[in-house]
């Protein structure tokens, strides 16, 4: 289905052309746009089972491909790997219990998450390159199909790996609400079979935490922090409140520096540091950090090579500064923000 874009709601040029090139009236533009989403998710599908067929994991993690238990769902939970979330939700909910359907819920949630995480980091390499791309692109205009100098090898390079994160992020950002709603829905189930367990409040805040849902949210962290220690989940909520609730980025970082201190092996944490990076310069350092703690994750596979080009490419221009990265501007406290 093609739905038309109503002229008012373009800029200003494009809705007087939108305008001359049809009825003189502006409810008919020329403009329309294609929203058939079941063709949209058939191919962000394939592009995320394509992108999955190429990955090569380390033995640990590949091991949990198949899990045989639910410690091993709590080893996929651990380790944040998410390549294989899917395969985890689908033996949990195989087992038919509320055990199983706690894990199933948990992996769902953070599989969503993590989704959608991904898409927002992938779409804002982009925006951290800059001007760098666009010259990029004017550079080889001149150089053909094959580039025959290394500079030109490297453009062509940083610009692929960047329309194929592109393309990625795109498809992530398709994928990922199956798996919140999947996730909602063992949640009630659980509101009705463990009401008064902790962990019933946990899943209830992460939920409401990825819908923005506020009053709900602190209905169900008063009830989690009260019947619960001190966990990486209740850390983890805490700092992302401060990242998506009151938008201090700054904050947010340091709250979730704190959750790694004081969980050092937490690396869902750690991903969320590469979310909340600035520019490349910060996006490879956290990046190197998630990459010791597992080096299988899913940011590293995805935005390594695109961080890596954009540094080999300022190097080659004499461009990088003692840290690595070009001058970040000065500018108000701002994350990444998702397409």
């Amino acid at each position: 289905m093609k739905t038309p874009v109503r002229a008012f709601a373009l800029p200003a040029a494009l809705a007087i052309g939108a305008i001359a090139c049809g009825s003189p009236q502006p409810a008919a533009p020329c403009f329309v746009v294609d929203t058939n989403q079941e063709l949209r998710a058939k191919d962000a599908a394939k592009t995320i089972a394509d992108l999955e067929a190429r990955i090569r994991l380390s033995p640990e993690d590949e091991e949990l491909r198949q899990p045989k238990s639910l410690a091993d769902v709590k080893k996929m939970l651990r380790r944040d790997a998410v390549y294989v979330f899917a395969n985890g939700a689908a033996f949990a909910r195989a087992q038919g219990s509320v055990e199983g359907r706690f894990a199933e819920a948990t992996l769902e949630l953070l599989l969503g998450e993590s989704q959608l995480v991904a898409s927002e980091v992938l779409s804002a390499q982009e925006a951290w390159l800059g001007g760098d791309l666009r010259m990029a692109r004017a550079a080889l205009a001149s150089e053909g199909s094959a580039p025959s100098t290394d500079r030109g090898r490297m453009l062509a390079q940083l610009i692929r790996v960047v329309e194929e994160g592109n393309k990625i992020a795109d498809a992530l950002g398709a994928v990922a609400p199956k798996h919140l709603a999947r996730g909602a829905e063992v949640i009630r189930t659980l509101e009705k079979e463990a009401p008064n367990d902790v962990r019933t409040s946990l899943l209830l805040a992460e939920y409401h935490r990825l819908r923005g849902e506020w009053t709900e949210f602190d209905a169900a962290m008063t009830k989690a922090e009260a019947g619960d220690k001190q966990t990486p989940a209740l850390c983890y909520l805490r700092a992302m409140e401060q990242l998506e609730r009151t938008r201090k980025r700054e904050a947010g970082v340091s709250k979730m520096r704190e959750c790694l201190t004081a969980y050092p092996k937490f690396v869902r944490g750690q991903a969320a540091l590469v979310l909340m990076a600035r520019g490349p310069r910060d996006g490879m350092r956290e990046l190197e950090k998630l990459k010791k703690m597992n080096e299988d994750h899913y940011l590293v596979m995805l935005t390594e090579p695109t961080l890596a080009a954009d540094q080999e490419l300022l190097r080659m221009q004499g461009r990088m500064d003692g840290g690595g990265s070009r001058p970040q501007a000065p500018g108000p406290d701002k994350t990444p923000a998702a397409r």
